[in-house]
């Protein structure tokens, strides 16, 4: 079995505690426009082009002064365009065989200092589901430190709770029909899926990305807090992320253009939104 692998990389306490190893695989079922790994989206990977790519590098005739043809692009299975160091074009995953993303994970043990682990993001990592769930089975079995950050939306995700040390679960809106149309996807099940988690789980770190014009008023802080306090929880937080435009200049690399305007919440409309979540006193943390 294989999974699809973005990139990869340590980081400290920011995709769960201590230092960790974090892979992010390839694949989402939402649509983000804001999203900073655009080229996570498509299951089947995404080619990024960086500058001007060489026509000399496509043999067949696909790039021609300096334009790709990415309607060509995405029937041909060989790429190998990808394989010639300074063509400026690649794909946005590599495969790795499971046996090996373990014995990598192995290794790096030493690493996992201050409660240290292994972390899956995306994309959104579900979409590889039994490629995930057997990684996390086998690391389970090792004691090694898990952690899982998600959208949400996999409606099989509860049958992962017991495998996850640490989880991470986005929600981007309270309403399903703002949820459809800004993500293309409704949120019956991330509600869901949430509210499992709350009940059933000793850990869980609920994150809201903020969005200007979408979910980042006061009146939409209050639709938040009335919905996580309508759920059973034990121990739950709650992390505010505020939108960036980190991962922008990804799109034009993806062939895709950058759709988000003035999204950026101020400072005042940040103090409102946290305020009532600290009125109700909803658990703020920042990793």
């Amino acid at each position: 079995m294989v999974i699809k692998v973005l990139f990869k990389g340590f980081n400290f306490s920011q995709d769960g505690p201590g230092n960790r190893l974090v892979y992010h695989l390839q694949g989402c079922n939402m649509r983000c426009p804001w999203c900073s790994t655009p080229e996570s989206m498509p299951e089947e990977g995404t080619l990024l082009v960086s500058g001007n790519p060489d026509e000399r590098f496509c043999p067949f005739g696909a790039v021609k002064n300096g334009q790709v043809n990415r309607t060509q692009c995405a029937a041909c299975s060989e790429k190998p365009c990808t394989k010639y160091a300074g063509s400026k074009l690649r794909m946005s995953y590599t495969e790795m065989d499971i046996d090996a993303v373990v014995d990598e994970i192995e290794s790096s043990t030493p690493m996992f200092f201050d409660g240290g682990g292994v972390t899956f993001t995306g994309g959104e990592p579900t979409v590889q589901f039994d490629a995930l769930k057997e990684l996390l089975t086998r690391l389970k079995r090792l004691g090694i430190h898990t952690a899982l950050e998600t959208n949400g939306s996999h409606i099989d995700l509860p049958k992962l709770f017991e495998l996850i040390d640490w989880m991470i679960i986005d929600c981007k809106h309270y309403d399903n029909s703002a949820h459809l149309s800004a993500t293309g996807i409704g949120n019956e099940t991330i509600l869901k899926n949430i509210a499992a988690a709350a009940k059933k789980r000793s850990q869980l770190l609920i994150r809201i990305p903020l969005i200007n014009g979408f979910n980042a008023s006061e009146k939409d802080a209050e639709k938040f807090a009335a919905f996580f306090l309508s759920m059973d929880f034990n121990n739950c937080s709650f992390e505010l992320l505020r939108y960036h435009e980190y991962g922008k200049d990804k799109w034009a690399q993806c062939g895709m253009k950058y759709t988000v305007q003035n999204a950026v919440v101020s400072d005042e409309a940040f103090a409102k939104f946290k305020n009532v979540f600290l009125k109700n006193k909803l658990q703020l943390i920042r990793t």
